[in-house]
């Protein structure tokens, strides 16, 4: 098989048949826990992962794929294909990207182009979507990268967490750190560029909502975007935000691509969550 070869990593939370169908590689991160390390959506699945981390004294702790796992993962998918596009979780928030470099290094004049994709989650998972939507289309690899770097540096994710302990145990909470002695109540709204901060915070879950889809339509600025919603353990939230999406925005509501967050991930941002990323369609 000629052409271009798709690699990512675990955290874009691709269903896994499309995953099968489409052929993309997926390179999977880790979560510790109990000082076991699983191999995320391989050795533990969300149901498992988020079962174990309500009970207490659990402190699940992640890291990135060895450059060795990324070189295995790069050997595989060149017996396949002339070139390959490795797209991956933000630099700004794990090492993935380093370690992908790493391992292209080592496959000599084989090209393989490493993306950080500044961002991770539903994000990730539609850019992976419309790449292998242009490369089925026979789009050039240059064409590819072009539009990678169009849909990133238009991209927006912002997600609305139901408390910040997750984020500030895992070291993960950057400038949202101000925002750890507020009260219970307060449901603060995170962004992701790179690293993750803090956006707004409101008083109650159901303003929060509110406010997240109005920072949305703020951001979308009249464009016509493509959606992604994602959430952890609470689909009745997910659905009261499709809901105020698929009103407030100008997007296919069809077409609104949906995941749950898993244990790498989830377990930084903690159950409760639910987020909405979006970049404008040409």
């Amino acid at each position: 098989m000629a052409g271009i070869g798709i690699v990512t990593d675990s955290t874009a939370y691709l269903d896994q048949d499309y995953v099968e169908k489409h052929d993309i590689k997926v390179v999977p991160l880790k979560v510790i826990m109990d000082e076991v390390s699983y191999r995320e959506g391989v050795d533990i699945d969300n149901d498992e992962f988020y079962r174990r981390l309500q009970q207490p004294g659990t402190f699940p702790t992640t890291s990135q794929p060895s450059a060795g796992e990324f070189l295995e993962a790069y050997r595989e998918m060149a017996e396949r294909y002339d070139k390959l596009i490795s797209i991956h979780i933000s630099a700004g928030i794990s090492g993935t990207c380093e370690s992908a470099r790493s391992a292209a290094s080592e496959m000599g004049d084989y090209p393989i182009e490493v993306i950080d994709s500044r961002f991770t989650g539903i994000q990730l998972m539609m850019f992976v979507q419309e790449l292998v939507k242009a490369r089925d289309e026979g789009k050039s690899m240059e064409d590819l990268l072009s539009l990678a770097e169009r849909i990133i540096s238009q991209s927006h994710l912002m997600f609305c967490v139901d408390t910040l302990e997750y984020l500030h145990r895992g070291g993960r909470i950057g400038g949202a750190q101000a925002l750890m002695g507020s009260m219970l109540r307060i449901k603060p709204i995170l962004f992701i560029d790179g690293t993750i901060d803090a956006l707004d915070k409101v008083r109650g879950s159901g303003k929060a909502l509110d406010r997240l889809v109005e920072l949305a339509v703020e951001k979308a600025e009249g464009r016509k975007v493509q959606v992604g919603l994602t959430y952890v353990r609470d689909t009745e939230r997910l659905e009261e935000l499709r809901a105020k999406v698929k009103k407030a925005l100008d997007c296919d509501p069809e077409a609104i691509a949906v995941n749950e967050t898993g244990p790498v991930i989830g377990s930084h941002v903690g159950p409760g969550t639910v987020g909405v990323g979006f970049f404008p369609v040409e």
